[in-house]
Parts: C-alpha cells; sequence; structure tokens
C-alpha cells in the first residue's frame, strides 16, 4: 500500500536558494578550479549529498499528499558510470569516477587537511568537488536550503479532537494571526520563489475569520494554497472564494472513517454530516479534492477501503495517511517509542520547508508541536536573511548530524530519522556510506 505523508512535504522542481551561490556542474577533472581555490585549510563533505548506484534503488523518497512519492531526477546513468551524487536540487550527477565517491566518503565524517586531500586523491578532484559543492569549509555546511513551501499557521485552533492528533490531549488557546502579519509573511515566501504556501498546524484553517481575506492576499501575489481541512467548516461562500480566487492548489480533507460512529470515536466530533457534505459540496463546485485516511495498523486498511468507495466515484483522490506519533507526544495504539542515539542523519523539513506560527515566528518542522525549536521570526528580515542566520545553521546541523544534538531533541523522537523510514529524502554518506 502506497503511503503519503501526514503533514505536507511536497516537493517540486523549485531552483535550490541559498546563502552561499555555488558554481553550475563541472565536467570532471575540469581543471578550472585550483585546490588554493577553497580558501580553508580543510574541507568536509556536505551532509546533503547521498549517493546511489547505477541500476539499484536510490532509496530515496519524496512523500507529498499532495503529488505522490517522487525520486530523484537525472535521466539513465551513461555507459561506464561508477555511482550518482543526489544533492538539494534532487537531481542524481552521475559519475564515472570511483575515486571520486571515496573523496567524498574519506571527508564525510569530519574535516580533512586540503593538502592531504590532494595528495591522496588528486588536486583536480578535489579542486572540481569543491567548485561542485560537494566538498565544503566545514563552517558553511548546512547553510544551503532549498524552499519548496511556506507553512503557516493563520489559527492556532481546531474544532476536532482527533486522536492521531496532540490537540486531543493538550488543545492550545485560540489565536488568529493578524493581516498585517499575514501580508508580510506571503510578500516574503513570495519574494523568495516559495512554491506554494498551508495554512495548517494542528489546526483547522476554516474557522478563521480573516479566510476569505487571506484568499485575497495569496491571488495578489499569485501564491497557490494546499489547504489542509477537516471540511467541517467549509460553507458555500468559502468555496466560492476559492473557486473564484484561483488559488486552491489541492484540498486536503482528513476524513479517517465514513462510518458515523467511528467517525466520532476517532475525531473526537460529531461533525461527521457537515464534513461528509461539504467535501461533497466542494466536488460538485469542481474543486481539485484530496481524501486523507489517518490511522494505523488493521483499521486503517479497513477504513481506507470504506472512503475509497465513497469518495473515489465523487472524483476525489483517496491516500492512506502515515500517521506517526509526532516525535513522541502521542500514545496509544499511535504510539512509536522511537529513540534515535548518536548523530542524527538528516530530514528534508528545515531544508525545504519554512515554518511559520500565528505569532510570525519560525520554527523547526511539522512535528514541533510546541514550537520549541525557534529561530528567528518573520520580521527579523528577509527569507533569505532567516533561512541563513547562524540559530538556522545551527539547527540543520544537528538535525544533518554535523553537530551532536542534545539527548532531548526533538529529532531524537522522530520516525524522520530512522534508517529504514521508507520515506528517506536524504541519506548522507557520513552516516549510510
Amino acid at each position: 500500500m502506497a503511503f503519503s505523508s501526514s503533514l505536507p512535504c511536497e516537493m517540486n522542481g523549485h531552483p535550490m536558494r541559498s546563502a552561499t551561490a555555488r558554481p553550475p556542474t563541472l565536467p570532471l577533472l575540469s581543471g578550472q578550479y585550483p585546490v588554493e581555490a577553497a580558501g580553508v585549510a580543510v574541507l568536509q563533505t556536505s551532509p546533503y549529498l547521498s549517493s546511489v548506484r547505477p541500476g539499484t534503488d536510490p532509496l530515496l523518497v519524496y512523500l507529498s499528499d499532495t503529488a505522490g512519492p517522487g525520486a530523484p531526477t537525472g535521466g539513465p546513468p551513461p555507459d561506464g558510470t561508477a555511482f550518482g551524487i543526489v544533492g538539494l536540487d534532487r537531481t542524481i550527477v552521475w559519475q564515472d569516477d570511483p575515486e571520486i565517491l571515496q573523496l567524498l566518503r574519506y571527508a564525510a565524517g569530519a574535516p580533512r587537511p586540503t593538502g592531504a586531500l590532494a595528495a591522496r586523491f588528486g588536486a583536480l578532484r578535489v579542486a572540481t568537488v569543491v567548485g561542485r559543492g560537494w566538498l565544503q569549509d566545514p563552517a558553511e555546511l548546512c547553510r544551503e536550503y532549498r524552499l519548496v513551501s511556506g507553512e503557516v499557521e493563520v489559527t492556532a485552533h481546531c474544532n476536532w479532537g482527533c486522536l492521531s492528533c496532540p490537540v486531543a490531549t493538550d488543545p492550545k488557546p485560540r489565536r488568529t494571526m493578524p493581516m498585517p502579519l499575514f501580508k508580510e509573511i506571503i510578500g516574503k515566501l513570495a519574494a523568495a520563489g516559495v512554491a506554494y504556501v498551508t495554512f495548517q498546524f494542528f489546526n483547522e484553517p476554516t474557522l478563521d475569520r480573516y479566510f476569505s481575506e487571506r484568499l485575497e492576499v495569496l491571488a495578489g501575489h499569485g501564491m497557490p494554497l494546499a489547504l489542509y481541512s477537516n471540511a467541517s467548516a467549509l460553507t458555500a461562500a468559502k468555496i466560492a472564494d476559492l473557486k473564484r480566487t484561483g488559488v486552491l492548489k489541492h484540498l486536503i480533507v482528513n476524513i479517517p472513517s465514513v462510518n458515523e460512529a467511528e467517525f466520532a470515536e476517532l475525531t473526537g466530533s460529531r461533525s461527521y454530516r457537515h464534513c461528509l457534505g461539504n467535501t461533497e459540496k466542494a466536488l460538485e463546485a469542481g474543486l481539485p479534492v484530496q481524501v486523507v485516511v489517518n490511522g494505523v495498523g488493521e483499521r486503517l486498511e479497513r477504513n481506507l477501503a470504506g472512503v475509497e468507495r465513497h469518495f473515489t466515484r465523487l472524483g476525489a483522490e483517496v491516500y492512506p495517511s502515515l500517521t506517526c506519533d509526532r516525535a513522541g507526544e502521542l500514545g496509544g495504539e499511535y504510539a512509536q517509542g522511537i529513540r534515535v542515539e548518536g548523530r542524527l542523519s538528516g530530514c528534508g523539513w528545515p531544508v525545504q520547508h519554512i515554518n511559520v506560527s500565528v505569532a510570525g515566528d519560525l520554527f523547526l518542522c511539522c512535528n514541533d508541536y510546541y514550537q520549541r525549536e525557534v529561530f528567528g521570526h518573520i520580521g527579523d528580515g528577509t527569507i533569505d536573511e532567516l533561512m541563513s542566520a547562524e540559530r538556522a545553521v545551527v539547527l540543520r546541523r544537528k538535525v544533518f548530524g554535523v553537530d551532536d544534538a542534545p539527548d532531548d531533541f526533538l529529532c531524537r523522537r522522530c520516525h524522520n530519522q530512522q534508517s529504514d523510514f521508507p520515506g528517506r529524502d536524504f541519506r548522507p554518506i557520513a552516516t549510510f556510506g
């Protein structure tokens, strides 16, 4: 059974944005970059790099609720290819010189003297890999990023208490993002080239009293919206506004069961008829609707079949959702009991998505329910200044295992850090070889 992620994780072909621009891909052994051009005494392999072998599964999967799972691009390997390297741009760069891979492996776990690398692997190899940005000044590691989406918490309130969500046991106080702050956020995200936004963070966006005004702001910037909703408050007026403004990328509705009693048990809500009825009206209006089914085990299998029978015939796409315990916040049937020891091994969230709280704070990721790992405020600068600021880089260095993460660091309890997680979008050379 193919799974989607339970929160927005879509990737696309948007160009990489970085505080440290890199030269374009160079021919191997081009000779354009003398070793001295590195300008540093030591070099280390970027933790964003994954190696793949021709003819094998690259083990890199980009999960998405809105576009399905994706894989690295790059075309078939030419004859004589020894290996490929995948970086932030998700493109496989095929190589015919196995010594390049040995060089990257040798410098992956710790900084290596530049002169010693040149003596061992050849100055031209080192120069070319430095030119590609595969070997870097250790101080620059994790400074790059490649934003795809902006996850904007327009309201900190949900009218459901799903068993698969921390809201069921510890709901947050109701708060609404002021419109001036929202306009600033969207303006900056648009200027940074972000591909789309969501209004979701453990909330129900259609309860937002500024919902229609926010759509107008998005329309003014040409910014698409992936709207994650339980559809209970998706009125005819809101459906009409979505249709009129044309900003909707996808409407993703959470329907864990089409059995009314089980629906109430799983959601803590009696809005079954509103949820299903409003979803059907959205389909009738021609909106692009996806229905995700949260759950685990046999119950998920059974409920998925029921939701598919009901909604596929109406034109909706239906997917199971890869429900997790939100880095240890959930118990019962959702508890995963994850504890990752040692250096962490990377995750796409801190480099590909930017999460903005209802107060305008920037924080680590979709599983940081209590927003503990804050690295800035939207008013502190441009998106590039915020994403390349030292506080952001320090967080990413922990996530990617460049630096040790504290014992209580959120990612140590997260399934995205497990080596066998089927949706890994990074397998850093230092930790996976």
